[in-house]
């Protein structure tokens, strides 16, 4: 187990116009599940690669437990990489995938076997070590892919998108035993993938990385609740929040018929007169909130509202919910995905700066048709408010 820290990490590529890492400042705590989530070619590769020592920073230190490794060799530095996907060799059996690394340092045969052996029992699979990688099903051979990992005695591991191309269904993926075994041996773990599901799903704490910068580090709850920049806004969770363009006038943030109060703490963080205002599908609602609407989550239309268009787009809030629906945007249904569950209402609206794409969370009910006109009220108290310059929240 180790502590990790990026002390102001750069890194730029040749032919890049902008650096890979810029300035990066992180902590890993010891025995941490550290999740680095962003877009591909955000960043996160070339983190691992920097502390793993595969690649060197141009400027900045990289720490293992206080000590400066920046300039060390990876076979000195006690970090385990596995790339992308399952990292197991096709052609190697299950036993020779697991030795691989002790091999590489040329430990003595009967060392090798017995490290084998004790690493595949912990990790379950003890029973498949002379089967190819490609006879193991999914759980199997994420156990297999961590045996090799953890077979060194490793201070931490690095997995660089250990799913990407595995074929694990996405409803498995929360299940992954990856987590549970990096928990269960308590090593320090670095775990990138382009999934902000994923990451809400395992992580003990979780880094979004945007172009090179670290733009939040927090809990799940932390940084899905609170996000600290338009950038990590937009890309956590399963359907990101919906980023509406306003202008700000005298006290609030305007767009079409939606109003926001802002604060005068928040009028005082801004750098001009544009606000962003972010808002989660399911904080939107088809038709005139809980005016002559069912109860919330009954999915039986209600009786519509008035110069919608609508018989009643599926059910709102309950008239004694104590969510403040106020005025709303007018918007045209473009596409409408049916979930089983629950109906994606994809919308398009007209901002100040051109057409602003939003999506709708609607329980099971009558979902609108594709071209209809759409009125869409906002739970106002839900509104998240960034400055249109920085992209950075404004304060609560």
């Amino acid at each position: 187990m180790a502590e990790i820290e990026f002390v102001d990490v750069t890194r730029v590529q040749r032919g890049m116009w902008r650096p890979v890492l810029e300035r990066v400042g992180l902590r890993v705590r010891d025995g941490e599940l550290m999740v680095i989530t962003g877009a591909s070619g955000s960043g996160k590769t070339a983190l691992l690669r920097t502390l793993a020592g595969a690649d060197q920073p141009n400027a900045g230190r990289v720490l293992i437990d206080g000590r400066d490794v920046t300039k060390l060799a990876p076979d000195k530095r006690g970090v385990s990489m596995l790339a992308q996907g399952f990292a197991l060799f096709p052609q190697l059996s299950v036993r020779e995938n697991i030795a691989f690394p002790l091999t590489m340092r040329k430990t003595s045969a009967k060392a090798v076997a017995a490290k084998v052996a004790a690493i595949a029992e912990r990790c379950g699979v003890a029973g498949y070590l002379t089967a190819r990688p490609d006879a193991l099903n999914f759980d199997l051979r994420q156990r297999a892919m961590m045996a090799r990992a953890l077979v060194g005695e490793p201070s931490a591991v690095c997995v660089d998108e250990p799913l990407a191309g595995s074929g694990v269904p996405m409803m498995m993926r929360e299940r992954t035993p990856i987590a549970t075994l990096q928990r269960e041996f308590g090593v320090t773990m670095l775990y990138a993938t382009c999934s902000s599901t994923d990451a809400l799903a395992i992580a003990d704490r979780i880094a979004v990385i945007d172009h090179g910068v670290v733009q939040q580090v927090g809990t799940a709850a932390e940084v899905f609740e609170r996000p600290a920049t338009v950038e990590v806004a937009s890309f956590v969770g399963q359907v990101p929040m919906n980023m509406i363009p306003a202008v700000h006038a005298d006290g609030f943030a305007r767009v079409g018929g939606l109003s926001v109060k802002v604060g005068p703490e928040q009028a005082k963080a801004l750098t001009g007169d544009g606000v962003v205002i972010g808002l989660r599908p399911e904080d939107l609602c088809l038709g005139g909130g809980s005016v002559g609407m069912a109860g919330s989550g009954s999915g039986m239309p209600g009786a519509g509202v008035a110069g919608t268009g609508m018989a009643g787009a599926g059910a709102g809030p309950s008239p004694d919910s104590d969510a403040e629906y106020g005025s709303g945007l007018r918007a045209v249904a473009v596409l409408i995905k049916d979930s089983g569950r629950e109906y994606l209402v994809h919308a398009r609206m007209q901002g100040p700066d051109g057409p602003v794409d939003l999506v709708v969370r609607q329980p099971r009910g009558v979902p609108p048709v594709r071209g209809e006109n759409l009125l869409i009220t906002v739970n106002l108290a839900a509104a998240h408010l960034f400055d249109a310059g920085t992209g950075r929240r404004l304060p609560d």
